[in-house]
């Protein structure tokens, strides 16, 4: 993940609308989940802990990720460990997908009209670049 990953439009939408997310974003982290389990359920095993502490540290990593965007050499090891934690636990490459699917879903649902073809697709392609960032250190080689 480097800096000429997302143009300034793109970095522009994603920090906006999140940042009208900051009031529902228990909301969104808890709905997340609970989306997530309901469409995959044996994602559920690779939780133990109390779901609703992991709704809001998923959260506060997204606003990590989402602040950072204009700096990623100050968040890419933050994300490689995520990955390796992830790897870890027992994620495999094919769920990440779920996971961005389900996660870009919530916040759209939560946004509403202020979610635009535009914000949606920077968005996938803020998921696309992390999840790749989390899996390149495991799976590829």
């Amino acid at each position: 993940m480097d800096s000429n990953q997302f143009t300034k439009e793109e970095i522009k939408l994603i920090q906006y609308s999140f940042s009208t997310l900051t009031t529902k974003s228990k909301h969104v982290g808890e709905k997340f989940y609970t989306r997530l389990f309901e469409a995959n359920p044996d994602f559920a095993k690779l939780f133990k802990g109390d779901m609703k502490e992991q709704a809001g540290a998923l959260m506060r990593m997204v606003k990590t990720v989402v602040e950072g965007l204009n700096h990623p050499e100050i968040i890419v090891p933050a994300i490689q460990d995520l990955g390796r934690r992830h790897n870890e636990y027992g994620v495999s490459p094919e769920q990440y997908q779920a996971f961005g699917d389900c996660l870009v879903q919530c916040i759209e649902e939560d946004l509403g009209h202020d979610f635009n073809a535009a914000t949606k697709k920077a968005w996938q392609k803020l998921y696309s670049v992390l999840a790749e960032e989390m899996k390149g250190n495991k799976y590829n080689g």
